[in-house]
């Protein structure tokens, strides 16, 4: 029988029952962290059994305050809510590529869900990325602008509001069954309202009770909200992404201050590299990626990202290892380098310049080329844009290949819909929804197909035949389907025409 035992117990006050039912994180072979906040300091009772079979374990948790998740004072219809309680319970001892469900009892309420750990030789894996959820109680009834082909669709407003759009993109993510979710940052409007991490885990709670949730964190993480809750002033950040660290249980990644800004993991053939790039310095130069945000060694916090920092001299050597060991290494991270949207455009303040710029990340490409990343996984410019990056790979005995790096602006979570911009140039784009994907209407003018949507990165790596692992990567778009007079009656799970196959050697390393 596998034993299960407690890493780490946390909680919150206030009455019996949730304040944010449980949900998995960082699964591994043996083991998975469950989290969940509850309204007051009792303990909560966790049986875990096999799926399907027999009880594993039963476990008591030991909550403390979550003094992060606090309310700002200016948001005042919250005050009543109080701080939570956190618990969080490490189990260990499970068996590799088992499932198991669980049962989470807190006062008199019961909620639970399933997890399947990593296989120790996964043969087949299934991610979806997206980016740009960016909840909020504001996007309820609220429909992005959605701008078309014609001269006058600039203010055109989506078929459905922001809440729907992204709740029916979970419900397609989460029918597809992946072994994981990875969100390139802008979790939600603003880091630092509790009321929008409320709206982030009311959507993606169903989600995370079965399906790992791993993050990358977004300007919006580090943004603390406007007015008086702070902006990017630096304390006001901190605050902000405290909030981030206290959902969010990650793989450790050795770096002190930066744990959980930055990390990596293995999952089969696949390395899964995740940074924070939020920071580039010196602050308000042509190297920084965010000119409200300092960062470290500037009065802020963020760590820099910039050649010579702790986080690059981190991602060389965690991309080296994953160059020698895995089939495909995947990068994530928030801001696109390559973008035909707003954050295309150079950094500055000034007409034709963006203070959120990605352009500045294009320094990291060198080193993504030189250690064989296959994709990097992006988002902030709310648009789907698919480029590819020419270059050399640099083998482990020193030969150079050619190589190409597939970059990827998923940012069509559930928040914005926009179309390019004029001034932003990327000469390797090969695909963009909103000119690659025109919207097909019938003779009424009813939208049957095309256009650009919500939607999800579907990555789906397998073994072909003996000797090699594929990795196909669809772009699905979430497709609102009207009846004659434009009401959206169903949503369809599609794809984009922009399928890409990456092939790699099945190494005894990579089979791992």
């Amino acid at each position: 029988m596998a034993t299960v035992l407690v890493l780490a117990l946390w909680v919150s006050p206030a009455s019996a029952g949730f304040r944010l039912a449980p949900y998995v994180q960082n699964p591994t072979d043996t083991g998975i962290t469950l989290v969940w906040f509850s309204e007051n300091a009792q303990p909560g009772e966790v049986s875990v059994h096999q799926a399907e079979g027999p009880l594993v374990a039963t476990i008591e948790s030991h909550p403390v305050p979550a003094a992060a998740l606090a309310y700002h004072p200016s948001e005042p219809d919250e005050q009543t809510s109080g701080v939570p309680f956190k618990h969080e319970l490490r189990l260990h001892g499970l068996a590799p590529g088992h499932s198991y469900s669980y049962t989470v009892r807190q006062g008199g309420a019961e909620a639970g869900g399933r997890f399947t750990t990593k296989p120790a030789r996964p043969e087949r894996l299934r991610i979806i990325a997206f980016a740009d959820s960016e909840t909020e109680p504001e996007s309820v009834g609220k429909p992005a602008k959605w701008p078309g082909p014609g001269p006058g669709d600039a203010d055109r407003r989506y078929l459905v509001d922001q809440e729907r759009g992204y709740r029916e993109n979970l419900r397609i993510i989460e029918s597809r069954a992946p072994d994981f979710v990875a969100i390139a940052g802008d979790l939600v409007e603003s880091g630092g309202e509790q009321r929008d991490w409320n709206e982030f885990w009311r959507l993606t709670g169903p989600l995370a009770a079965s399906t790992p949730l791993f993050p990358a964190p977004g300007n919006h993480e580090y943004y603390a909200g406007p007015g008086e809750t702070g902006r990017y002033t630096e304390m006001a950040s901190e605050r902000a992404f405290a909030k981030y660290r206290a959902y969010f249980d990650l793989p450790p990644n050795g770096m002190g201050p930066h744990h959980e800004r930055y990390y990596d993991f293995d999952w089969g053939p696949v390395s899964f590299v995740v940074l924070d790039l939020g920071n580039g310095v010196p602050h308000h130069s042509a190297a920084d990626t965010n000119w409200y945000l300092k960062g470290e060694g500037e009065g802020g916090f963020a760590p820099s990202w910039s050649p010579g920092s702790a986080q690059y001299r981190w991602l060389e050597e965690t991309l080296r290892r994953a160059r020698d060991r895995s089939a495909f290494t995947f990068v994530m991270f928030h801001y696109c380098p390559y973008s035909s949207g707003p954050h295309g455009l150079p950094p500055g303040k000034s007409a034709g310049e963006d203070p959120l710029s990605g352009i500045p990340l294009q320094t990291l490409t060198p080193l993504f080329l030189r250690y064989g990343v296959d994709v990097l996984l992006s988002g902030h410019d709310e648009m789907y844009e698919r480029s590819v990056v020419p270059g050399k790979q640099v083998l482990a005995d020193g030969t150079r290949v050619d190589h190409a790096l597939q970059v990827y602006d998923v940012g069509v979570g559930g928040d914005g819909l926009r179309a390019p911009v004029e001034g932003a140039i990327n000469p390797y784009r090969v695909f963009l929804a909103h000119e690659n994907a025109p919207e097909i209407r019938d003779a009424e003018g009813v939208l049957i197909d095309g256009g650009k949507h919500y939607g999800h990165l579907e990555i789906n790596v397998e073994p072909l035949g003996d000797d090699r692992w594929q990795a196909r990567l669809d772009m699905v778009y979430v497709f609102p389907v009207t009846d004659e007079s434009g009401e959206v009656t169903a949503f369809e799970r599609r794809l984009y025409d922009d399928s890409v196959t990456l092939l790699a050697p099945r190494t005894p390393d990579s089979a791992e």
